[in-house]
């Protein structure tokens, strides 16, 4: 071969391998700090978008670019163009297929803009934002359809005002069950290309879903459930009061507001309601209150098994053979819907009526006191805590955009408040917008404050609830229904 052509192809191999080297041959540990991992991948460190090496066709961050470039097995979509690709296969390089292929390439999030390492983009176009929600609108006992028709509602009323981009929700039904929660929340990152991932509510599913979300480089938003199981979770963010810090404030309602001496607590025997337990236990006992009985029945349990446990309770006085009354007790359920409809009815059936107050958002949603209040378990009071107020003092705002519509419940307000906060979150981030700058900005910016959601503050931690409304059955309504008792309580 003459020289100048063996000196030219020389110059295109050397080329060539300089182009693969920076495609796929970086330096050992290069892929592992990439923006964010695989939807399967292992695991990743929130803020950094650190994940997981997958390897293969779901390299981490698989950073195609929206769309842009050319494609394999499908049209591009979009025109950012390719990022600089940090896995291999499919889903690395140029390839676009409209938020990238298999397990993690989807970090060009619906064909819009292209991520960069530790920048990823997955769910962000020029003009949208797509969110995931995940929640119980089956399984619970208390069914929520309002979950599919309102989910929109709020975003659609404000439109593209979150920095020029409107938010798209997608929602997944959990079905109350925690395996069934992480399939879903896989649906809505692998399937969907979410930006971000909500908890709607359950503790056992936020869990599994959080540490699903931290695997795949999602910011996982949610109500404060456990401590215990989430501490370490960074890419979660709790925007509620966690249980255990609610127990303290519960006692101190009981005491103060309900003027009882005398606790009694029924929870689901799940690990993640153990630090809720303790911290009330501790609380109650520091304050002087009297324990007359405390106990936990199967997560998962029966209507029997709600019968046995309302016998028992209602059979346990500090006295053995005393009468069944049970009007100075203050009682505090932590479970499911479906349980505790089943128990406060067996507990009227049996003639003792405790005074109830708890925790959390389920317990005081309308559709449990319609169900509670013909068996007339609630006559000596029943209150719950919630982070947003009953419908009687809910947004105006809200009001307006469901005029007309009488299936527009407490869980579509829910929603919608839940929903205006997420949106100031979003928009504090700006709009050079990615999952890694939206975490930052929620550590940096640290308070949020709306006008349908207690203050949220991350300064101290992920959790970042600081106080609760209280909602108050009033079974004078027909069938029953919550009132707005007290509003954005740190004491009482």
């Amino acid at each position: 071969m003459p020289r100048n052509r063996r000196t030219i192809v020389v110059c295109v191999l050397l080329t060539i391998c300089a182009l693969i080297t920076a495609a796929c041959g970086q330096k050992a540990g290069v892929h592992l700090t990439s923006a964010g991992s695989s939807a399967g991948g292992g695991t990743s460190d929130a803020l950094t978008g650190a994940g997981g090496d997958t390897g293969g066709d779901t390299g981490a961050g698989a950073a195609s670019g929206a769309s842009g470039g050319s494609t394999t097995g499908g049209s591009s979509t979009g025109s950012a163009g390719s990022a600089a690709a940090t896995g291999s296969g499919t889903s690395g390089g140029s390839t676009g297929r409209s938020g990238g292929t298999s397990g993690g390439g989807t970090s060009g999030g619906g064909g819009g803009t292209a991520s960069t390492p530790g920048n990823d983009r997955t769910g962000i176009t020029d003009d949208t934002i797509v969110i995931g929600v995940h929640g119980p609108a089956s399984g619970a006992g208390a069914p929520a359809t309002s979950f599919y028709k309102y989910k929109q509602l709020y975003f659609d009323r404000i439109g593209k005002a979150i920095n020029g981009r409107r938010v798209v929700v997608e929602f997944a039904d959990d079905g109350y069950n925690p395996s069934q929660a992480v399939q879903a929340c896989k649906t809505l990152v692998q399937d969907k290309h979410v930006f971000l991932l909500v908890g709607a509510a359950g503790t056992d599913q936020i869990v599994e879903c959080a540490k699903y979300a931290r695997s795949a480089g999602v910011p996982y938003l949610a109500e404060g459930v456990t401590e215990a199981a989430l501490a370490g979770v960074n890419n979660y963010f709790a925007e509620t009061m966690t249980y255990k810090a609610q127990g303290p404030l519960l006692v101190q309602y009981m005491k103060n507001v309900a003027k009882k001496t005398k606790w009694a607590m029924i929870r689901g025997n799940t690990a993640n309601f153990e630090d809720a337990h303790t911290g009330f236990v501790n609380a109650a006992n520091a304050a002087g209150m009297t324990k007359i009985f405390d106990d936990a029945v199967p997560k998962d349990g029966t209507n029997q098994d709600m019968q046995s446990e309302a016998q028992k309770f209602c059979k346990t006085t500090p006295n053995p053979g005393g009468p069944l009354d049970k009007s100075d007790v203050a009682l505090y359920p932590l479970m499911s819907p479906k349980l505790f409809i089943a128990f406060a009815g067996f507990v009227a059936q049996a003639g003792c009526f405790p005074r109830y107050a708890g925790i959390g958002i389920t317990l005081a949603l309308n559709v449990v006191a319609s169900a509670v209040c013909p068996s007339g378990a609630f006559q000596n009071g029943a209150t719950f805590f919630s982070p947003y107020v009953g419908l009687d003092q809910a947004d105006p705002e809200f009001k307006a955009a469901t005029q007309g519509q009488s299936d527009a419940d407490d869980i579509a307000y829910g929603i919608w408040a839940a929903e205006k906060l997420f949106a100031a979150e979003l928009q504090a981030a700006g709009r050079d917008l990615s999952r890694q700058s939206f975490m930052q900005t929620l550590l940096t910016k640290k308070v949020f404050e709306v006008n349908t959601y207690p203050k949220v503050d991350f300064s101290n931690s992920h959790f970042g609830g600081t106080a609760v409304s209280v909602q108050r059955a009033d079974c004078t309504k027909n069938p029953g229904a919550y009132v707005t008792e007290a509003v954005n309580k740190s004491s009482f």
